[in-house]
């Protein structure tokens, strides 16, 4: 998935690779930032920074986000090498120091 960052908010949306696909068809169809951003339901500047980033060759760069787990990352991938990838026993070792349900 690609990262879109709105300069006036900072808040990050994620467009999945179809929705790309989608944005970057409808301008093919339309030439026209407009248009295609109706066609794909999306503003015309989501259209333009997506075929500007095609147009260049940049490869739309996956979002990272955290995971719930990501804080007790380090202990249960401990517990799952030590236990010999006995995953279950290390899952219960983690409800018992707080992760929520996994």
């Amino acid at each position: 998935m690609g990262v879109l960052e709105h300069p006036s908010t900072e808040e990050k949306h994620v467009k999945s690779d179809e929705e790309i696909m989608e944005i970057l068809e409808a301008f093919d169809l339309t030439r026209s930032f407009r248009n295609a951003g109706e066609l794909a339901g999306c503003s015309p500047n989501t259209v333009a920074h997506w075929v500007s980033a095609r147009d260049t060759g940049a490869p739309a760069a996956p979002a990272r986000r955290d995971q719930l787990i990501d804080p007790f990352l380090v202990k249960v991938e401990e517990w799952v090498e030590a236990s010999k990838a006995k995953i279950l026993l290390a899952l219960d070792s983690a409800t018992k120091i707080g992760v929520p349900n996994l």
